[in-house]
């Protein structure tokens, strides 16, 4: 008889908020009404549940209804991955990929990243199979908005991350993501002479050389690509080599100063790298090295051992020393003896201000220049007393055996 009479209730009443609450009012009325039939604990437990849940459904419905009117975004892959997919691509190589977005209701971006993560201090970025060389801004185009990322494959199996855009407008947040991009690349045969470089271009701009030692030679060489990873490019059978000053990576036009140091017999340079166009790898070189002119002056300064106070302006304060000594002795000048004294004593202040007495800390490492990411020339296992004969920064220029090289302040007693 209940379940009759809620059945009736159900049938007049509506499924709304309001209707709901009336409908239970009226159903407890009757039941107190019935109270010597029915127990309040007696009541079915169907009728009761519905009763209690219907509130807690339509709120469901509504805030199902809400979710689905509060995207105000959408995002597409713009780049053609099955095109992309039929080229054959290395590793090594750059790809960039295009997106495009389209922001509604006065969204705004908030913030982008990658699901999961291409952040360099990002611990599971180390398994990533690309690197993020270069991202560019959202640029609005009509109604779209667009943005290119440049990667570098560095395994043969390539997984691009989905790209996660996070917006909101004044009453909404939202994101939403683009679906991963998995591609296939060739693993390159390192054949001999092989430099690492995959690129569209690659070419010798100039080179120079200049004596270093009694054994070897410093060769500066200057290369440009297209397209190219040159951080990787490395002279094969090299050992010490790095990169110079003015050296700018960039995935259209590169530049890069590569300093070494080669054996003095050594009178041509041989290396090659892979031509992404041409599918095949090309050969570059120096021939009769031996002949050309010496390096410009600010490279010359860090490798050469000569010390500081040699310099043309020491000279020049030794001729005014001597020119107010004799004035002097000759006019027995009080004040020209005072100016002598001043002159002698800043001179002695900068020579042995170039001068520094030094001692190396266990396995001291000697650099080539005076930089935290330069080549090693060779290690100081044990404590050693050296006369630096110049400083640049934090470091102390040395002259071991007829080899000049670089010391870090951190490697040494003076903190």
């Amino acid at each position: 008889m209940l379940s009759r009479f809620y059945a009736i209730l159900d049938s007049i009443f509506t499924k709304t908020t309001f209707f709901n609450y009336l409908k239970g009012i009226m159903l407890c009325f009757v039941l107190l009404c019935m109270n010597p039939l029915y127990a309040i604990d007696e009541i079915p437990s169907d009728i009761a549940n519905s009763v209690l849940n219907n509130d807690e459904n339509d709120e469901a419905i509504t805030s199902t209804d809400n979710t689905e009117q509060a995207k105000i975004l959408n995002i597409t892959t713009l780049t053609d991955i099955d095109n992309l997919r039929e080229q054959t691509l290395y590793v090594g190589q750059y790809i960039s990929i295009t997106y495009r977005l389209v922001l509604l209701d006065e969204a705004r971006i908030v913030y982008t990243e990658f699901n999961p993560s291409l952040e360099a201090q990002d611990k599971s970025a180390k398994s990533q199979s690309v690197q993020l060389i270069k991202e560019s801004e959202w640029q609005k185009e009509g109604d779209y908005y667009t943005a290119t990322y440049t990667f570098k494959i560095i395994k043969p199996k390539v997984v691009i991350p989905s790209l996660v855009v996070h917006v909101q407008n004044n009453y909404l947040q939202d994101s939403m993501q683009t679906d991963s991009i998995d591609l296939q690349a060739q693993t390159l045969n390192k054949t001999q002479g092989y430099s690492g470089v995959v690129a569209n271009s690659l070419k010798i701009i100039d080179y120079t050389l200049e004596s270093y030692d009694d054994n070897n030679n410093m060769i500066l060489i200057e290369l440009e690509g297209n397209g190219s990873n040159l951080e990787d490019f490395r002279l094969p059978n090299i050992k010490d080599q790095e990169f110079g000053q003015g050296t700018k990576f960039s995935d259209e036009i590169a530049r890069v100063n590569v300093l070494a140091r080669i054996p003095k017999e050594l009178d041509s340079i041989e290396f090659s790298y892979f031509d992404i166009n041409k599918h095949e790898f090309i050969p570059l070189s120096i021939k009769n090295a031996i002949n050309i002119e010496s390096f410009d002056d600010e490279i010359k300064e860090d490798l050469n051992p000569k010390s500081s106070f040699l310099k043309i302006t020491n000279i020049l304060l030794f001729i005014i020393l001597g020119i107010f000594l004799l004035i002097t002795l000759i006019k027995r000048s009080y004040f020209a003896a005072i100016i002598s004294c001043l002159l002698l004593g800043f001179i002695v202040y900068r020579i042995f201000s170039n001068t520094y007495s030094i001692k190396t800390l266990p396995n001291a490492r000697v650099l080539i220049q005076p930089t935290h990411n330069s080549t090693e020339l060779f290690v100081i296992t044990n404590p050693t007393k050296l006369e630096a004969i110049d400083k640049k920064n934090d470091y102390y220029k040395v002259n071991i055996d007829s080899k000049v090289g670089w010391i870090s302040r951190n490697d040494t007693n003076k903190r």
